[in-house]
């Protein structure tokens, strides 16, 4: 085939063939050779030119692909585990259980605690002795809070000789009016 004889004389090759004319003319680095040798005789210039023609697109075409991967795909979100109280303390404060130790009163419970706002207002309960050895003198103090819970003072009452595993009753009056609720506070034995 003659490299010269491209189509017909005076017939439109259309869009198509124009643009593979192009192509054509770019591969080949110019005007179709006349030369019977072009093939063989192409400078590297003009051999990695068809290389070039075909890998550029292909790079294109990765490049958006890789890029609207990265930038449109959502990441995959894995649901949080809710933590429960003991598991938000334990990181919170770590060593704080191992380091701190309350020392409490446990010879004497106080079952129940109550302002009684009748004629006179009083706190009154019951306590309970846990030893098996009679309490000669037990201190224990209260705090007062109206209903929202706001502290309007602290009371002490002393109880006297309480026998052992027995419980025992007591009321005595305060000044506070306001006072609706009363929590213990300390207690102390001899």
């Amino acid at each position: 085939m003659k490299p010269e004889a491209r189509g017909t004389p005076g017939k439109d090759p259309g869009w198509f063939g124009r643009v593979n004319a192009r192509v054509q003319r770019f591969i080949n680095g110019g005007p179709a050779p006349t030369d019977p040798l072009y093939l063989s005789n192409r400078s590297p210039w003009q051999r990695s030119r068809l290389a070039l023609v075909i890998a550029v697109p292909l790079l294109i075409v990765a490049s958006c692909v890789v890029l609207s991967l990265t930038f449109l795909t959502k990441p995959v979100e894995t649901p949080v585990k809710e933590l429960t109280p003991a598991e938000i303390a334990a990181r919170t404060l770590p060593n704080l259980a191992k380091n701190i130790s309350m020392e409490s009163n446990k010879d004497i419970e106080v079952l129940e605690v109550h302002v009684d706002r009748a004629a006179r207002t009083t706190v009154s309960g019951t306590v309970r002795n846990h030893t098996d050895r009679s309490i000669r003198e037990a201190e224990i103090v209260f705090w007062l809070t109206q209903k929202n819970g706001s502290q309007v003072g602290a009371v002490t009452t002393t109880l006297r000789d309480l026998a052992p595993r027995a419980t025992a009753k007591f009321a005595f009056p305060i000044q506070q009016d306001n006072a609706h609720f009363a929590l213990v506070r300390e207690i102390h034995t001899q």
